[in-house]
């Protein structure tokens, strides 16, 4: 690696509250020959709050090859980059994935400076199990596919994250109630904001309690695994998801088979329950 050399810092912002910001983060803004922000308007209130003239350049999905450029040579050249997301920690669900690859192929050096992250926040305060977990980022926009990724989920045995948008979220619970309507779910809004949400019920639940607002705010979508659900469903419990599977559309047969599967039931038990009456 050339000494002259310089490199790309990856420092974590707040999520909400400005004051979610380390020290360190602070210094190395300050520090920085330059800050690569996801949005400059937005990160300037960071920065005024806590005296940082660091010179900016933008970095955005609309940008980003031209910019990446421009932050390569920099940094060839022996400058330091400090990259900084709207919110969190950079490089998850934002134009910074790419740049961080680009310097490890150029041998350009990346550090990190830790902190806020909206979906490590969310798991901790769900309450499901925090080990294992899986997280999705956002999910597809086209409905076809974030169904098909939901079903996915409905059989995984560990806790799920992803990200959703105000104007999906009310589809995109809907499909939750459709896939795994007994599963319950952390739905984090505005997290460490003024106006901070967290809901935990099931899909159908918190669909009700959300249909008559307007949905505003970034949003995090925890769902429980499946073993939890599995562990303590009871025959009559199977024998009424059964009911419910077929008011979908499947046929009994189906809707047995289905239920048996994910749930590890043995059918024959289940049919004697269903015939019981």
């Amino acid at each position: 690696m050339n000494p002259k050399t310089g490199s790309l810092i990856l420092v974590a912002t707040p999520i909400g509250n400005l004051s979610d910001v380390s020290l360190r983060a602070i210094e190395t803004l300050r520090q920085a020959d330059y800050i690569a922000a996801e949005d400059t308007r937005h990160s300037g209130k960071l920065l005024k709050t806590y005296e940082i003239s660091t010179k900016m350049i933008s970095l955005h999905k609309f940008n980003e090859t031209e910019k990446r450029a421009q932050l390569l040579h920099l940094m060839q050249n022996g400058s330091t980059i400090a990259l900084i997301s709207d919110a969190g920690t950079p490089g998850i669900c934002d134009p910074g994935e790419d740049l961080v690859r680009a310097c490890i192929e150029q041998n350009i050096a990346v550090r990190s400076v830790p902190g806020a992250n909206a979906a490590l926040t969310a798991l901790v305060v769900s309450g499901f199990a925090t080990s294992p977990f899986s997280f999705y980022g956002f999910l597809p926009k086209k409905r076809a596919e974030r169904l098909t990724l939901l079903k996915t989920i409905a059989d995984i045995s560990h806790t799920t994250l992803f990200y959703e948008s105000p104007h999906r979220l009310l589809d995109t619970l809907s499909m939750i109630e459709e896939t795994i309507p007994r599963r319950r779910i952390c739905l984090c809004r505005e997290l460490t904001k003024l106006h901070e949400e967290i809901t935990r019920d099931t899909a159908a639940n918190i669909l009700a309690s959300y249909e008559k607002k307007t949905v505003k705010g970034e949003i995090v979508l925890v769902i429980e695994g499946a073993c939890l659900v599995e562990q303590t469903l009871t025959l009559p419990e199977a024998k009424a998801l059964v009911e419910e599977y077929i008011q979908t559309g499947m046929t009994k047969n189906e809707a047995i088979k289905e239920v048996c599967r994910r749930y590890q039931i043995h059918r024959q038990s289940l049919y004697r329950t269903l015939t019981s009456d």
